[in-house]
């Protein structure tokens, strides 16, 4: 259930690369990459990330700026939306393109609540 959870978020997010289900200790649960992508290292991308959102989160909450939901990282060549599930889970996807950041958003909230359930 979870793979298809990814794939959906991947096959209705145009420009996405792919997507993974990731623990904040950077160890991936699970992964989609989309067709025509094979070359991105979603999983080292994420896990070089997760550990920079453990910092966010932490600063956010002694700013007294209640818990951080999403993060989005825009970068001249990819970039990474991350949805928070829990304390000990997130989702990420990656877009090759990023005109479409606001669908990617869009569908890692909307699936936030299956992935949830099925973790």
């Amino acid at each position: 259930m979870l793979n298809q959870s990814l794939e959906k978020i991947v096959e209705n997010t145009p420009g996405a690369a792919g997507a993974i289900l990731m623990g904040f200790d950077g160890i991936a649960v699970m992964q989609h990459i989309a067709e025509g992508h094979e070359d991105v290292d979603i999983e080292s991308t994420a896990m070089e990330f997760s550990f920079r959102y453990v910092e966010l989160r932490q600063a956010a909450e002694s700013l007294d700026m209640g818990e951080v939901t999403d993060i989005t990282i825009k970068a001249d060549n990819r970039s990474v939306l991350c949805r928070v599930l829990s304390d000990e889970y997130f989702v990420a996807i990656v877009l090759a393109d990023s005109s479409h950041m606001g669908k990617g958003r869009w569908m890692l909230r909307s699936t936030a609540s299956e992935l949830q359930t099925e973790l």
